[in-house]
């Protein structure tokens, strides 16, 4: 079978390989994928270049989130064989999606969502999920409270601004350029803000009424995360961290957080309970039907183009961006 990897870090057209490798055997609690689509995102760039925390040395391969049909099922796999599911693949130990065929933990794995194209089900656990597992689980945000987005843009800023727009917020999202603008507004967001302009925090003055915002969902961090702490609230914000588009993480001030009494946080989905799945799919579910959220698919790429579709994360891209690997649902002769 053919995957992506790179046997060196560095840039994905300078190090990014299409090789034969041996067929991946699921282990126990995971299954043996057929892919038909993978994801591409930001941490995907970051894994080829060497800056990705679970991939901490080569071979690398690339493309943590899946579409597929379920091959051969390990004991404990929720699913039979035969079901198409979305889940994560194992690119953690250099099994990455960006294959034919992948091993994928029962854990992350669901059935497509209803009402979803593949194409739009690839990236959704892991930009919808984590949206309401922060806004909601960990930030308990209330309808009527403003949420500022860093990072709107990004596939995780963006299905962070259609979930709280669902759940009732007023949301402010970051964006440097006027097409990342564009975009963020047709997600939602009622304003778009540059925070390394001098009136960005006049901006969000005016749009909450002088209050700051209630919750920042941080997907940039370093100066950003710096930037946006000083306009929350002056008691009880809560910022959400979910990734660091920036190359730099988040760095909390102790000191900070105490004189102003605010809250910081990270969100992942991989830690949550068999309850607050099963809460988030429900509401999100609710969301979908109702059309209050739609994922953005911006970009298909077939799969021999996986080095510019991931290059490509790292300059304008927007929304989620997918790789065709199959178009049937049947195995090869």
């Amino acid at each position: 079978m053919r995957r992506w990897q790179a046997s060196r870090f560095g840039e994905p057209g300078e190090v990014l390989e299409l090789v034969d490798v041996a067929m991946p055997e699921p282990e126990d609690g995971e299954a043996l994928v057929r892919v038909l689509v993978a994801g591409v995102a930001l941490p995907d760039l970051m894994m080829v270049r060497g800056q990705y925390p679970m991939a901490p040395s080569p071979p690398v391969s690339p493309g943590q989130e899946v579409v597929g049909v379920v091959e051969r099922a390990g004991a404990g796999f929720p699913h039979p064989v035969g079901t198409r599911v979305v889940g994560n693949s194992r690119a953690d130990i250099a099994v990455g999606g960006l294959a034919e065929y992948t091993r994928v933990p029962g854990w992350s794995a669901t059935t497509v969502p209803e009402g979803l194209t593949v194409e739009q089900a690839v990236g959704f656990p892991g930009s919808f999920d984590v949206a309401h597992i922060g806004l909601h689980h960990r930030a308990h945000l209330r309808a009527g409270e403003s949420v500022l987005v860093l990072g709107g843009a990004g596939r995780t800023g963006s299905a962070a601004i259609q979930v709280a727009k669902a759940m009732g917020a007023h949301v402010i999202a970051t964006a440097r350029t006027e097409a990342k603008a564009r975009f963020c507004r047709d997600q939602g967001a009622d304003e778009v803000v540059d925070l390394s302009r001098s009136s960005a925090a006049a901006t969000v003055a005016a749009a909450t009424g002088g209050r700051g915002v209630d919750v920042v969902y941080d997907t940039v961090g370093g100066q950003a995360y710096a930037d946006a702490t000083g306009l929350l609230t002056r008691s009880g914000g809560r910022v959400l961290l979910v990734g660091y588009a920036s190359g730099s993480a988040a760095r909390p001030d102790g000191n900070d957080l105490i004189m102003r009494d605010y809250s910081v946080m990270g969100v992942i989905s991989a830690f949550r309970d068999d309850d607050e799945r099963r809460r988030t799919a429900s509401a999100l579910a609710t969301m979908l039907a109702a059309g209050d959220i739609t994922p953005p698919v911006t970009a298909v790429h077939p799969f021999d183009d996986v080095p510019r579709a991931i290059a490509q994360r790292g300059g304008d891209a927007t929304g989620q961006t997918v790789i065709t690997v199959t178009t049937s649902d049947t195995p090869a002769a």
